[in-house]
């Protein structure tokens, strides 16, 4: 039986977690076993942790950030622009499909695939009294597509119609309890949270499709926290659960995708992540999909309950960074229950431990799982890429936070006062023998979702790309997330030295995340483009309250130079939560099967003739949806308070 390894200095003892065991789809069983991570001693504090001091820390030296503005600049007007990004568009009504005709520059004729975007798009629901206004995160997801080809682009966007879509559209209002809503659609709402929530532990959440997009193996498909969704790739149309392996089974909405390194090809890396609070346990399963779309790896274990968000994938080890958290008990009798507060707000600092490594083997017979502590305090949500050196050492890049914000309120509500970026860029070197994780800081520019080439995924590799804030003032206090910014390396190993170039859209244009996009037979690793989405705050021609968005093509190589291409979007797209870009043309125009349809629904009076949500197969009916697990840590907090048993545990 295998078990949780720790470094000899952290004194692992042994659980009296029970054992679990997890079968595979090939019937093969896995025995792991969990051990509890060890207390912290109390000589280590938040304060006398040895990191590196702040003040050490690379400066960055991009354009907006080399003269910091006087403390009395506050980036109002830039926060007020940036918040329009995230308003609510109406319904159904908002879907579209047509050619993209406004295009300054030249769309590279040599590119062909497609920017697939997700994320909330609708989240209000009904007028007057019976308004119902839900937090950005919850609403409902919008995927949207820009199919490149010949020179030409095609724009679609389609609502995720999700099961709860479905039956709030149908009702005409929200029904369903979310995850980062303080307010509840449930009457009387104090009952639920404390009867149905707490005391009997029912916590099924709205799904709602929106934070990730992505076309694999010939399969399309939308995620949100845990559950896939099969999306047609002509149309966008939703399709459901059991149409592929990759939408039969349960995942987060982060992958990995990265070669194998006896050429065998590429690999779609998955996983999900199920904590019980109650037996202090998170169980993670790992998933490896190969380029026909078919499971060809599963491998699961046990390890001490916690959270954790995105991972990195090497050749030989999948790696989690686990943040060091607790639940806030008393917010969730004196906040939740009345509406105060959402989930979310009910997860919290602990700063009774450190961050850790959790270092899963990726092949082999061993289940060992090492835990490495981190010497730097902080939080990690979006991880850039990891590789392991020809010394056997693992260099994790990600982007760092100085505090924990579930989820993201520093760059989803910032107000440039209380929330505003403030993350950096950092590098650990992991050193499984030695039982070490360094940190090296990069640059104190704050960024977020970071991007690589895909082709250097678990690879060695120099160059990232990043949305980054933009302007500093003399408190510290920065501006919104507004830039794309390349960093690169000056050697695969490197700790220091790192190179910036910033690219800001304009005054009143925030850009979103980016994606990198590699050139057919590229020569090296920065060889092909960078494309994104902007929000527009003041497009003169908007039809949606001055709002509008441009997708932009950035020649990496010469990423100083800005957009080769600027693609004004027919409508307003919100700021979404993650994409992909693929390789393969999908969502593009009209195919016979679509204009055929078209012509039926405009023969009916302009209704959809069948329903837009079926589940497909066994697997999808049989599906079990587990009450109470979130993948990201958000259920499993009003599952830790689930019964008498687990609330003691909190004390």
């Amino acid at each position: 039986m295998a078990a949780v390894s720790h470094c000899p200095l952290l004194g692992a003892r042994a659980s009296s977690v029970r054992s679990k065991r997890t079968a595979s789809r090939r019937g093969i069983t896995i025995t792991t076993r969990a051990v509890q991570t060890p207390a912290k001693p109390a000589r280590v504090t938040r304060e006398n942790v040895k990191s590196t001091p702040l003040d050490a820390f690379p400066k960055s030296a991009v354009g907006s950030r080399r003269v910091p503005k006087p403390k009395s600049e506050t980036f109002d007007k830039a926060y007020k622009d940036y918040s329009t990004g995230y308003a609510s568009v109406p319904g159904l009504s908002y879907e579209r499909s047509e050619w993209i005709t406004e295009v300054i520059g030249t769309i590279p004729p040599e590119m062909e695939g497609t920017l697939l975007r997700n994320g909330p798009a609708m989240y209000v629901r009904g007028e007057g009294a019976d308004r119902f206004e839900k937090s950005y995160l919850d609403g409902d997801g919008m995927v949207t597509s820009i199919a490149v080809k010949d020179g030409k682009a095609y724009f679609r966007n389609k609502f995720v119609r999700t099961e709860h879509f479905d039956k709030e559209e149908a009702l005409g209002k929200y029904t369903e309890p979310s995850i980062f809503t303080a307010a509840d659609p449930r009457k009387p709402a104090f009952f639920w949270r404390l009867f149905n929530d707490i005391l009997a532990g029912n916590l099924a959440r709205k799904q709602n499709g929106a934070y990730n997009v992505l076309n694999w193996g010939g399969n399309l498909l939308a995620v949100d926290y845990k559950k896939p969704y099969e999306l047609c790739p002509d149309t966008l149309d939703t399709i459901g659960h059991g149409a592929s392996p990759i939408t039969s089974v349960m995942h987060t909405s982060h992958y990995r995708t990265l070669d194998e390194p006896d050429g065998s090809g590429r690999r779609c890396v998955a996983f999900l992540n199920e904590v019980d609070w109650r037996s202090e346990t998170t169980g993670a399963v790992f998933y490896e999909f190969d380029e026909n779309g078919v499971e060809v790896s599963r491998r699961a274990y046990d390890y001490p309950a916690s959270y954790v968000h995105d991972f990195v994938v090497t050749d030989n080890y999948y790696i989690l960074f686990d943040c060091p958290i607790k639940i806030d008990f008393p917010a969730v009798f004196t906040k939740y229950i009345f509406e105060k507060s959402c989930l979310s707000e009910l997860i919290c600092e602990d700063t009774n431990r450190r961050p850790l490594f959790r270092i899963f083997p990726r092949r082999g017979e061993s289940r060992e799982v090492k835990t490495v502590e981190a010497d730097y305090w902080c939080y990690a949500y979006h991880h850039v890429n990891g590789f392991e050196d020809v010394d056997g050492k693992i260099v994790f890049d990600t982007c760092t936070w100085d505090k924990f914000t579930l989820y993201f309120t520093d760059i989803c509500s910032p107000n440039g006062k209380d929330n505003y970026p403030r993350m950096k860029l950092s590098r650990f070197l992991i050193d499984i023998d030695e039982c070490t994780a360094t940190h090296h800081c990069l640059s104190d520019l704050p960024c977020e979702l970071p991007i690589t080439s895909w082709d250097y995924t678990g690879k060695p590799y120099q160059h990232m790309y990043l949305s980054s804030a933009v302007g500093t003032n003399e408190a510290g206090v920065n501006g919104p997330m507004q830039a794309l910014t390349k960093v690169s390396l000056p050697s695969t190993t490197a700790l220091s030295g790192a190179t910036e170039i910033e690219w800001c859209p304009g005054d009143t244009k925030f850009a979103m995340e980016p994606f990198f996009v590699a050139r057919k037979n590229a020569t090296s690793e920065d060889d092909g483009w960078v494309v994104a989405l902007v929000h527009d705050a003041e497009y003169e021609n908007s039809d949606f309250g001055g709002r509008g968005t441009e997708m932009v093509i950035i020649d990496s190589k010469k990423f100083e130079e800005g957009p080769v291409a600027r693609l004004r979007m027919p409508t307003y797209v919100p700021f979404g939560v993650h994409g992909s870009w693929s390789t393969t043309h999908v969502a593009g125009p009209p195919k016979a099967k679509e204009l055929a349809a078209i012509a039926e629904m405009e023969a009916n009076g302009g209704k959809r003739v069948t329903p837009a949500t079926s589940l497909s197969g066994d697997q999808a009916s049989t599906q079990k949806v587990q009450d109470g697990v979130d993948v990201k840590a958000i259920a499993a907090v009003a599952a830790a308070v689930a019964g008498a048993a687990a609330l003691a545990q909190l004390f």
